[in-house]
């Protein structure tokens, strides 16, 4: 697709990560859905998807054994809290169906004593959104997946992902960038989500965005109706639900 540039340089929103992020990690059905979700939350700058849960080495997606598809979440605990992340994963769960298969069954795993009776705390109070049980297990070792797998609704628009490359040292550096995350979540859930910081912050033009918002129309259109009608954590205002 030919097209001037949807920027004039990398954003600045990729230079203000804080220095000190803390680390979640979450199953809930597809990696690639709540990816996207995640990466749409104020004070998540960083997402990557993987394979935990199990105990087969080296697990692939064609092959992840025991393990569970997961998304690792680099947040910023002074924006958004642990706690609140998992209010977030619940209410997500809720409009989920029923896991077909192991690998995409609900998980929350917790590296400590505090996050465990949070996470317990959070299935407690899920009983009103979700009726799929929700499992609790201590986080051991988690495999990041294929390069392929990340940031799957930037890939699919494959102009754009081109585009991008041309502003980072490597596919790496995209893929690990919260741009990345949150241009991922916008195309996955660009009828549901907006993005979470100013327009400027970006770098990207209203023309530039207009052309995102399209591009990740079609995709959102296959969805259902998903979180639609539902109240979302009190912490969120309806326009923040992604």
């Amino acid at each position: 697709m030919s097209m001037m540039p949807i920027m004039e340089g990398r954003p600045r929103l990729d230079e203000m990560v804080p220095q000190e992020l803390r680390q979640a990690l979450f199953a809930l059905g597809c990696f690639r859905r709540l990816e996207a979700r995640f990466g749409l939350v104020r004070g998540v700058w960083r997402t990557v998807v993987g394979y935990a849960g199990g105990e087969t080495p080296d697990p692939v997606y064609s092959n992840v054994g025991d393990h569970m598809e997961v998304v690792l979440v680099e947040y910023d605990p002074h924006t958004v809290s642990y706690g609140q992340l998992l209010e977030l994963a619940m209410f997500w769960q809720g409009s989920e169906p029923c896991p077909r298969y192991p690998r995409h069954a609900p998980c929350l795993f917790v590296s400590s004593g505090t996050e465990r009776r949070l996470a317990q705390a959070a299935v407690d109070r899920s009983c009103f959104y979700c009726d799929n049980e929700t499992l609790i297990l201590p986080l051991k070792l988690f495999h990041r997946a294929e390069a392929w797998c990340q940031k799957h609704y930037l890939r699919v628009v494959s102009w754009l992902f081109e585009e991008l490359l041309n502003f980072y040292p490597d596919e790496e550096a995209l893929l690990h960038s919260t741009m990345a995350a949150r241009l991922n979540g916008y195309l996955g859930l660009s009828q549901q989500g907006e993005l979470p910081e100013s327009l400027e912050l970006y770098g990207l033009s209203p023309s530039a965005l207009e052309m995102i918002r399209v591009a990740g129309a079609s995709i959102a259109s296959s969805r259902g109706a998903g979180d639609e009608g539902r109240s979302p954590p009190s912490f969120l205002s309806k326009g923040d639900l992604p």
